[in-house]
């Protein structure tokens, strides 16, 4: 990390070659939209490459993610079709920039519409902003009044940025949902990555009521200073914005400072006292001759360093890490968009984990605090004898079972159930186009390889079709099913066992027989006893949310290979028996690679 706040990177490269394209199925069914796992260049591995080009992936990870901004500067030699990002993005998945049709096809409900301050306003006036749900009336309003707008991107071009990058990253464990996607995920519905895209539309202002007093001239439209507590990476499509960056005291925050909104005391207080805490908890609570706490508008001890000033023009590319303070003025209107990444912190996996410890460990957790003081129910002496024990659980957890139990291999690799570059963990895998002369494969062909599979059918095998309701998701029968007897893990991962280690169960973890699920519920046909194949369904940490929702759900199956050994494993954590090496010698078989590489089995140190 350096001293100043942006890294500025210069693009000076001429024509490049044009590479062919995987092709996917857009909303409506037609395979019209390309999904590259390169845009610009043959030799890139991902978008990330293209978007930092000439800077290096490695170089950008290693050296300044999370840590400085970096400004690609691009010198475009452009010509109408040639493989420019920008050109490829504004084409295929934006209209050629139609406003229009970005308000009709956003992601968001809402198209939010900022409201210009009066003449006699400063230029760091807090902005006000309208919803409007009708795409048609915000269009209208943004053209006649000058606003500026804000949306989200198409959901396509969403998927394809926020999956990629969140795979290139590794941030969430490149684990992503497509929030408006119909897709199988690892979690059933939660995962450890989020991100969305915005886009950020400036206006000229011709209206009389936006011009200056002093000469007439149109007002520029300028965000004022704040922080965001995303990772964020903004592509300028059109136009040309200023950015002024500089950096913040917060490092990982976990809300924003946003000073430059329309103020409400419950949102400052909630930002401060975050902001706060967090500065108390790091490195640098007690900066020299920096005494005052850390304040909501920019610069009451809340940065540190000089400020630096960026200017982007159409195919630069800006990243700039969470907490980072910002202002960006339009220079010449046109339309920015911005990929914003977040994800699930480590504090918040680890004290779910520690939930659901606690409450499996002694019932006394699962009360509800009850206090009548001086009438029998002190809830403080009762909250001394359960903390009395609190330390002896987390011990457990730390010290017999380790990081591992709160975070399996498939939570810390990318999603092999599928390998698409959107980065979702189900749904279809981009078919190659008639050109590149390769064979199409369904997202069910290509599971099989690697010994996944995406259901949604019933137990009996049959396609539930066009039958299927609302409530087909939560079937027991619906999930990524995990072909025991076929599994492999991803390239790297292997799951032999270390010298002077036992297999032990993940306390996190928790296996049902499918049949005894199904063998209750109407209109869902139960496995037969004599069937070869069977179905275990395998949850691991869920006990630490209201919803009881899993950050790992799969269904594995067996045509009878593991059989004896899964209902062994299903005895043993019946009778609370948490070491199984002594299963081989029972069973004379070495554990299913899946189990372990999604976090029902570990080995521990002895």
């Amino acid at each position: 990390m350096t001293d100043q706040p942006v890294i500025i990177v210069e693009d000076n490269r001429n024509g490049v070659p044009q590479k062919k394209r995987a092709r996917t199925e857009s909303k409506n069914g037609n395979k019209s939209r390309c999904v590259p796992n390169s845009i610009l260049r043959p030799e890139s591995n991902s978008l990330l490459d293209d978007m930092l080009y000439p800077l290096t992936t490695e170089t950008f990870l290693q050296d300044h993610f999370r840590k400085d901004a970096v400004c690609i500067n691009r010198k475009s030699n452009a010509q109408d079709g040639n493989e420019e990002l920008v050109s490829y993005i504004c084409n295929t998945f934006l209209f050629g920039l139609s406003v229009k049709e970005i308000f009709a096809e956003t992601s968001s409900e809402n198209v939010f519409l900022w409201l210009r301050p009066p003449p006699s306003s400063s230029d760091v006036a807090a902005m006000n902003s309208v919803e409007i749900s009708d795409p048609d009336s915000a269009f209208a309003l943004h053209q006649s009044g000058s606003h500026p707008a804000y949306c989200r991107a198409p959901p396509a071009l969403e998927q394809l940025l926020v999956g990629s990058l969140l795979r290139t990253t590794g941030l969430g464990g490149g684990h992503y949902h497509p929030p408006h996607a119909d897709v199988v995920t690892l979690g059933g519905g939660t995962t450890l990555g989020r991100g969305e895209v915005e886009l950020f539309i400036s206006t000229s202002s011709s209206s009389s009521s936006s011009k200056s007093k002093d000469n007439g001239t149109a007002k520029k439209h300028l965000t004022g200073w704040h922080t965001d507590f995303q990772e964020n990476f903004t592509i300028q499509l059109s136009g040309v914005k200023r950015w002024t960056l500089c950096r913040g005291r917060v490092k990982h925050p976990l809300r924003a400072t946003t000073p430059h909104y329309s103020r409400e005391a419950s949102v400052i207080e909630n930002q401060l006292k975050v902001a706060r805490l967090s500065v108390l908890s790091g490195e640098e609570s007690f900066d020299t001759g920096k005494i005052n706490s850390y304040g909501f508008e920019y610069g009451e001890n809340n940065t540190c360093g000089p400020e630096m000033t960026v200017t982007l023009h159409p195919g630069d590319v800006l990243y700039f890490p969470s907490g980072m303070w910002h202002r960006v003025e339009t220079v010449e209107p046109g339309i920015s968009l911005n990929v914003s990444l977040m994800g699930t912190t480590y504090a918040k996996m680890v004290s779910e984990a520690i939930q659901h410890m606690l409450v499996g460990s002694d019932d006394g957790w699962r009360e509800i605090v009850t206090s009548r003081p001086g009438r029998g129910a002190d809830a403080t002496k009762r909250l001394e004898t359960l903390m009395e024990k609190l330390p002896n659980v987390i011990n457990d957890l730390v010290t017999n079972y380790g990081a591992q139990a709160v975070l399996p291999p498939a939570l810390q690799y990318p999603p092999i159930e599928n390998e698409g570059d959107d980065g979702s963990e189900g749904g279809s895998v981009g078919e190659a186009s008639e050109e590149d002369g390769q064979s199409n494969k369904s997202g069910e062909e290509e599971g099989v390889e690697k010994g996944i599979l995406l259901d949604d059918e019933g137990a009996d095998g049959q396609s539930n079709g066009d039958e299927s309701t609302e409530d087909d998701d939560t079937s027991p029968t619906s999930g990524i099913i995990i072909p025991m007897d076929h599994f492999e893990g991803p390239p790297g991962w292997s799951c032999k066992q270390p010298p002077n280690t036992k297999l032990m169960k993940n306390p996190l973890a928790t296996l049902i027989a499918m049949n005894e699920i199904t063998q209750h519920l109407d209109g869902e046909p139960s496995s037969s006893s004599s069937s070869s194949t069977k179905r275990y369904i395998l949850n691991v940490n869920f006990a630490g949310n209201d919803m009881y929702e899993s950050y790992i759900r799969v269904i594995l199956e067996t045509e009878g290979n593991y059989t004896d050994l899964m209902e062994l494993y299903l005895e043993c954590e019946s009778r609370g028996i948490d070491e199984l090496t002594h299963t081989y010698a029972w069973c004379d078989k070495h554990p299913p690679p899946c189990l372990f590489y999604y976090g029902y089995l570990a080995w521990v140190k002895i």
